[in-house]
């Protein structure tokens, strides 16, 4: 006899795009709120976003992942390696932030499908599959927010600007358009991730199985 399976949470790809919007947002303004006032240039405070970010937005996907599959022990798996993925961010970038920019949302979407797999198929079933996908997943997510931010911050501050105190117009122009930005780009994330995951196919296979039973 085949040991049961705890049944999966099923979400239509609304309700997962809705919570990556609230995940993306609240992650965002709790970041934002923990860099200290007064920093000195917008190079500066996008460095100290950044780090913070880190440590806030990836524990939360991974608790999320968990949630979704009904398993405290992925939870903790997901929140430990979002806890891992920021702490190896934070290294890199102390090296080029530029490049990090790119690297890090990659980092976190092939990190999460690796370590939180389908709990209906061993951990290394897939593993590259699961990989790849969470690596294409990740470069969704940091395309989008970066163009989106770009995009927002540039229209905020595309009017008459101080310059003497632009660092200050900079980061109330982040404030305004962040929360947007990553919201947008992580509840597309979370869609992804789900698919790169393996929930997708995991949410289909219960499906087809409610069905087997009731003919």
């Amino acid at each position: 006899m085949m040991n049961a399976v705890t049944p999966n949470r099923v979400l239509n790809s609304g309700h997962v795009f809705l919570t990556g919007l609230l995940l993306g947002a609240a992650s965002y303004l709790a970041a934002e709120a923990l860099v200290p006032v007064g920093v000195a240039s917008p190079g500066e405070h996008d460095l100290l976003l950044a780090n913070r970010l880190g440590f806030v937005y990836p524990p939360l996907i991974g608790l999320w992942l968990g949630w979704l599959q009904r398993s405290w022990l992925r939870a903790a798996a997901g929140a430990l390696a979002g806890v891992a993925v920021g702490l190896i961010y934070l290294l890199l970038c102390s090296h080029n932030f530029l490049a990090v920019m790119v690297a890090f949302p990659c980092l976190c979407g092939g990190v999460f499908a690796a370590v939180v797999g389908s709990n209906r198929d061993s951990w290394l079933a897939g593993l590259g599959a699961r990989l790849a996908k969470g690596l294409a997943a990740g470069f969704i997510l940091g395309l989008i927010y970066m163009v989106a931010l770009n995009v927002g911050v540039g229209i905020i501050l595309s009017g008459d600007v101080d310059l003497e105190d632009f660092t200050s117009h900079y980061v109330a122009a982040m404030w305004r358009a962040g929360p947007v930005a990553l919201a947008l780009a992580s509840g597309v994330f979370l869609i992804l991730l789900r698919w790169a995951v393996g929930l997708t196919r995991v949410r289909l296979v219960v499906f087809e199985e409610a069905a087997d039973e009731r003919g």
